[in-house]
């Protein structure tokens, strides 16, 4: 099954900026689904609209389910793949859930950027990739601006819970990124559908155990799309994206999410931005630039020389 042939897609370029945008007006739509739905249900929600809408286009499709059944997985790649669905499948956005729902969605959005910065780091520190010294800059500049967008103005250690958990949720998807870019044995789409139905699963039966309570079937089906459209083939395009034109030019593009949910988060909602969003706003667009300049046109300056 091919998502860019059934949308007209000519190259991994225009993959990812569909995947980009698809990820980034995801903001908005979760923040609205929190007025009603918890954040724990929003996860299983969202992996089951993911996990079953793509699952449903591979029949429609008539994927070979039988080669797939068969396929050989490396034993790396298993542990890659179990570390996908427990960071990516649900403790990431579950911790992204919970602190959403008490963060601006603007704000939100621009935090998102800390995930170029925790994969970036991930893939150096565990993965032993080299980064460029304009990436360096990039990150610091990143960071700054995350800080200010956490800070709460009355002290100097008065940090935002919700912003504080946004951060590390960016954490567990720089490794959910550093795990999945790392899977070949098996396609995107198979990806997609074991990542939702484990991690769903697993948020599901917590759902169950915590008696959370479920909301009327238009906040369910707007989530289940949801889930389908940025989660399901939004990620099917991403890493499709990714395998053809590498992580780093593929993340460059990528990049460009936060601020396209910080538009759309500015477009429907009127909460109030603080003079520090304002201040922050400028490190992390030198911080993209800087990221897309170096990995995209430049040659990498390696730490150290």
């Amino acid at each position: 099954m091919d998502f860019t042939r059934w949308l007209r897609i000519p190259a991994p370029v225009t993959a990812i900026i569909a995947a980009t945008v698809l990820f980034g007006i995801a903001t908005p739509v979760l923040k609205i689904l929190l007025f009603q739905v918890t954040p724990l249900l929003l996860v299983a929600l969202l992996s089951l609209g993911a996990s079953s809408g793509v699952l449903c286009w591979m029949v429609v499709c008539r994927s070979d389910f039988a080669s797939l059944a068969h396929r050989d997985i490396r034993s790396r790649e298993r542990y890659l793949l179990a570390g996908t669905v427990i960071t990516g499948g649900l403790l990431a956005p579950a911790v992204q859930y919970s602190s959403l729902a008490v963060t601006p969605a603007a704000t939100a959005s621009l935090l998102l950027n800390f995930e170029i910065v925790s994969t970036i780091l991930i893939a150096c520190l565990l993965f032993r990739e080299t980064a460029g010294l304009r990436i360096g800059v990039a990150l610091t500049a990143i960071f700054i601006g995350s800080i200010l967008l956490s800070w709460n103005g009355g002290g100097v250690f008065d940090f935002s819970i919700g912003a504080a958990g946004i951060i590390l949720s960016c954490l567990l998807w720089g490794l959910d990124n550093n795990c999945i870019g790392r899977i070949s044995s098996l396609p995107p789409e198979m990806i997609v559908v074991i990542r939702g139905l484990c991690g769903g699963s697993i948020a599901g039966v917590l759902v169950i155990l915590f008696h959370e309570p479920f909301p009327g079937w238009g906040p369910v089906t707007l989530a289940l799309i949801t889930g389908f459209i940025s989660f399901g083939l939004g990620l099917v395009l991403f890493i499709r994206a990714l395998r053809t034109m590498g992580a780093a030019r593929a993340g460059t593009v990528f990049a460009a999410a936060p601020f396209i949910g910080c538009i759309a988060s500015l477009l429907v909602f009127a909460d109030p931005l603080t003079g520090l969003f304002w201040v922050a706003l400028p490190f992390f667009i030198i911080g993209a630039l800087l990221i897309i300049r170096e990995q995209w046109v430049g040659r990498p300056l390696v730490w150290g020389k």
